[in-house]
């Protein structure tokens, strides 16, 4: 090779490593740009979210653009801080996309780009300060006749009823031995907490009681519940129970031996032979009230899907996440009566009334002394549905 041809060759070298430095630059700018517009993309994720099309802010956080903000303006307002760059609106954001759609923290972590441990901390943040949020309270003693048991309604007999006491089973993953495992299997032998709830008529949360072991039994929850105070009946007041509870002035509870389903009732109405007796038709009023606390508890897992999913949190997460979600239902309620609107035909899922057949009443039975005036005020009010039908 002549020196010609090799100069031409040195030149033609330097000409290329230029190039591909050139070309590296570019490229690296370009990295640094997409780095830069993929955080203004993470920073602008939630405003995103909640513009356009209303029912993209449903999907993501099951619930209105207007109820987010509000909600998010309530949590500032109980403590809650922009931590660590991420702001209010996306710790919030992230917190719903858990609790709505059981999503995992690492599927969180890519989506709002940051790292599974500021996930984490954000999610607990925003599960404290939900928690002491003030939806959730006891009627007083005063406390004014609901509509649907009011005069002149086919349920005014039970103008003293304040709402509806029932329990439901929520998935429950505790780190326990094999031996203490079997506290938390239910009657379907399924790992579960068996969670207590006192509802009014409107479907709201007067009380949530988590946490307990899923083979607890019902009445032993509800006396434990009395005696400690979580629930307190005022004087002249009581609450709807199924026949799974024992009757008593505080819970009154249907007759046994007689239908209690509505699809029962149903079945009845198809033969032209719907009540049998006085106790069919109290029975029937009856559970057409206390209906909605199923109608609730179905709403509230529908909407929140981690109730059906539980993750492996640590235990006194999981029960925490129960009341975050109750507090959070009685939120939107409140917002949605507020605005005159309503969303719970986008998550509610027809359920029926499932009552155990046993008439056998455990041993945390709720027992108390003037049981004689529990059964008057059931036979009372029976006979007063009986002559007005």
């Amino acid at each position: 090779m002549s020196s010609n041809e090799e100069r031409a060759l040195i030149l033609l070298t330097m000409e290329s490593a230029q190039w591909m430095c050139t070309v590296m630059q570019i490229c690296m700018q370009e990295l640094m740009e997409e780095d830069n517009n993929s955080s203004e993309t993470a920073e602008e994720w939630i405003p995103g979210q909640l513009e356009g099309d209303p029912s993209r802010c449903f999907e993501s956080y099951r619930m209105s653009t207007e109820n987010f903000n509000i909600l998010c303006d309530e949590l500032k307002a109980k403590g809650l801080a922009c931590k660590g760059g991420v702001i209010v609106e996306e710790q919030v954001g992230m917190f719903l996309q858990i609790l709505g759609h059981a999503t995992n923290i690492q599927k969180i972590s890519e989506d709002f780009q940051h790292s599974t441990e500021t996930v984490w901390r954000c999610f607990r943040d925003v599960l404290h300060y939900v928690r002491c949020m003030d939806y959730i309270n006891f009627p007083s003693s005063n406390a004014r006749v609901h509509q649907k048991v009011s005069e002149g309604t086919i349920h005014a007999p039970f103008k003293d009823a304040l709402g509806v006491i029932d329990c439901t089973y929520v998935p429950a993953l505790p780190k326990l031995d094999t031996d203490s495992l079997t506290r938390y299997r239910n009657r379907k032998r399924m790992l579960s907490q068996n969670v207590m709830a006192a509802v009014d008529f409107d479907g709201n949360f007067l009380t949530v009681i988590a946490g307990w072991e899923g083979e607890a039994d019902d009445n032993r929850i509800l006396r434990r519940a009395v005696e400690n105070g979580v629930i307190i009946v005022p004087p002249g007041k009581y609450y709807l129970v199924d026949r799974g509870y024992a009757n008593t002035p505080q819970f009154l509870s249907p007759y046994r031996g007689r239908p209690y389903r509505l699809a029962e009732f149903h079945a009845h109405h198809q033969n032209q032979n719907l009540y049998e007796c006085p106790e069919d038709l109290f029975n029937h009023r009856h559970v057409q009230l206390a209906s909605i606390v199923e109608e609730t508890f179905g709403i509230l897992k529908s909407r929140f899907k981690i109730l059906q999913m539980m993750p492996r949190y640590e235990y006194k997460i999981q029960v925490k996440i129960v009341v975050a979600c109750c507090i959070l239902h009685n939120f939107i309620k409140h917002q949605n009566s507020l605005q005159d609107v309503s969303d719970e035909s986008l998550f509610y899922v027809p359920v029926e009334y499932d009552i155990p057949l046993g008439d056998n009443v455990g041993v945390g039975d709720l027992r108390v002394n003037n049981v004689q005036t529990a059964g008057n005020l059931r036979d009372n009010i029976r006979d007063i549905l009986w002559a007005t039908r």
